[in-house]
Formats: C-alpha cells, structure tokens, sequence
C-alpha cells in the first residue's frame, strides 16, 4: 500500500500544478507510462488483500462457529461425566450450566472480536479504494480543464 501510495504521489508530481497548471512544465511522458505500469503492477496486491478479506470472512466466521461448537460440546460432555460420577448430582448440574454460560460467552466475545476485525479490515480497505477513486476524479477535472482552455485557445 505504501508502494502505491508513493507512486501515486510521484504521479501527482509529474502532473502536478507548479506554476498555473496541468501543462506550465513538459510531462515527463516516459516517467508517467512508467509510473502507470508499476501503479497497475502494485494495484492488484492490495485488490488481492481485499479479496482474501472477502472471500476468509466467511471462513473466519466458520472456524468461530466451529470453535463454539466445540467448546460447548466439550462442556456438555463435562457436564454429563461429572453428573454421571458424581455424588452431588446438584453440585455437578450447577457446575455444568456454569461451564455452559462461560462457554457461551467466550463463544459470544469470540464471534464479536471477529467481527470487529473485520470490520476493521474493510474499513481500511474502504478508505484506500475511496482515496484513489478521489485521486482520480480530481486528475479527470484537471485533465478535462485543460483540454478546454487548450480547445478554447484553438478557437
């Protein structure tokens, strides 16, 4: 992402407004082709992140699932071992819905640690694609402004 950001940034430069506009210094054509094709050769690292978020979101939330699953299948069978050897069968029964409700929660904070992760992830997916597209209109105005005070002139 920082690699994008930078070339971004040098592209700016190349094309950038010193001294009234678009075209007040020659573009350095070569170095803006360049700097297109490394931006186009970085781009689809951060567009395969976002689609690993995407298509493990699924995933992670399964293996919470399934790890709830688990811990509450591994506290019923607690419950029903002490229960079943126990003297104290009311003792085993409180014991066993306790393990139950801990287990419950933790499966419950798991889920929602998850779930703030990736919101997470996607915000900060969000905001890189809302930076660039931003970038981008802001390079259109500019290049359509420039075509029309070139085309005005021709006039």
């Amino acid at each position: 992402m920082d690699d994008i950001m930078r070339i971004i940034e040098e592209l700016e430069y190349e094309l950038g407004d010193r001294k009234g506009g678009l075209f007040s210094k020659k573009v350095d054509i070569n170095k803006c082709i360049s700097l297109t094709r490394q931006l186009r050769n970085s781009m689809p690292d951060a567009m395969r992140e976002a689609e690993y978020v995407v298509e493990n979101k699924h995933k992670i939330l399964e293996n919470a699932d399934s790890v709830a699953k688990n811990t509450i299948r591994e506290a019923e069978e607690r419950a029903e071992h002490i229960i079943d050897n126990s003297e104290l069968i009311k003792r085993a029964e409180l014991e066993a819905k306790q393990l139950m409700e801990t287990a419950y929660m933790q499966c419950d904070a798991l889920v929602d640690k998850t779930k703030a992760h990736l919101d997470i992830m996607f915000r900060d997916v969000e905001q890189f694609l809302q930076s660039s597209l931003a970038m981008i209109r802001n390079n259109r105005e500019e290049l359509r402004g420039a075509m029309i005070v070139k085309t005005s002139k021709n006039q």
